[in-house]
């Protein structure tokens, strides 16, 4: 992300894809000299470089000169940019790097968090939360106590600092778009193959696709996440279309597996963090649950039980969802 300095107080931004500089509300950096605009100057994102244009009356100053006209020369790392006649505070270009999604340090001097397809926060096994970019181009927070999509400027607090989640709102946050449809896990390929115990005390999962076979060994989260596959696989059964299957809401899920709704929260988050710390380093770590209005469900994986030497089911969800109905989930 391409990033300013305030000669004077040391302050520091980042730029927006199209960042306006000005005194009226809508600038994402407020000018307070009297003599800036409301709309003063704007540095664009061109795709190449960050350009320079100004809006004023008064100027715009690049490296002490005057603007001569509207649009001004591509910025580069350590020019100066003034607003107004007496160019106002100045302004030091620390980067140029290309705009990107992040959070940005809120109260304190850590660097900010470039975030790619699927962050564990912070690294490690002591994530407190996960916030990942979905195949629909949310961006979703998962943590233990449930999981959201994500909006600009919305604030989160991990490792006992606050962090502000900022959208580059013209840098497509798509599977193709974010990471050039390069990704080692795609959806339609992975599988999740359960292995339950007779008396269902205990379950092995496995995750497969082309390339890799994971081991997630027997964990208590397991058991939430085959159950969620059975009422998806009863609801496709009852020929319910692919939208409709396997909606089930928190607190009935929570009842059933015998548990309180927050407990729950808890073991989605583990399952997610599980994945994604076996993942290689830049997979796509596989939508495991998705969310909607207060329910949620299995992702659209295929998936196959095995109940000790009998296979129970093997179901793929994708090669019903021809039948669609209007997306409103969120995943986690």
């Amino acid at each position: 992300m391409a990033i300013l300095k305030n000669r004077a107080t040391q302050r520091k931004i980042y730029l927006r894809t199209h960042h306006v500089f000005g005194r009226g509300r809508s600038a994402d950096t407020l000018l307070e000299n009297p003599d800036a605009s409301q709309l003063h100057a704007s540095a664009r994102w061109t795709g190449t470089a960050w350009e320079l244009r100004d809006h004023s009356r008064n100027g715009t100053l690049l490296d002490g000169a005057l603007l001569s006209n509207a649009l001004g020369p591509a910025l580069r790392v350590g020019s100066t940019l003034g607003f107004g006649r007496d160019g106002g505070a100045v302004w030091v270009v620390e980067d140029l790097s290309a705009p990107s999604n992040l959070l940005w340090p809120l109260g304190h001097d850590s660097p900010p968090i470039a975030l790619g397809y699927s962050n564990l926060l912070p690294q490690g096994q002591g994530a407190e939360l996960s916030i990942h970019c979905s195949e629909e181009g949310q961006w979703v927070c998962t943590t233990p106590q449930g999981s959201w999509v994500l909006e600009d400027g919305d604030e989160l607090r991990f490792a006992g600092q606050v962090w502000c989640f900022i959208l580059a709102a013209e840098v497509a946050c798509t599977m193709e778009g974010l990471f050039g449809g390069k990704v080692a896990l795609g959806r339609s390929r992975t599988t999740l193959c359960f292995n339950v115990s007779l008396d269902e005390e205990h379950v092995w999962l496995e995750l497969r696709d082309a390339e890799h076979r994971l081991d997630l060994g027997e964990r208590s989260h397991h058991y939430a996440l085959l159950t969620l596959a059975r009422l998806r696989l009863a609801d496709a059964q009852r020929h319910l279309e692919g939208c409709a299957q396997g909606w089930v809401e928190l607190e009935r899920l929570a009842k059933m597996l015998g548990m309180d709704p927050g407990h729950l929260n808890i073991q989605i988050f583990r399952m997610r963090k599980q994945l994604a710390l076996l993942m290689p380093p830049g997979a796509h770590v596989p939508e495991l649950i998705e969310r909607r209005r207060g329910s949620l469900r299995l992702g659209s994986l295929r998936f196959r039980i095995q109940r000790g030497a009998q296979l129970e089911s093997h179901f793929d969800p994708l090669a019903q969802e021809a039948q669609t109905c209007p997306d409103e989930s969120l995943v986690a």
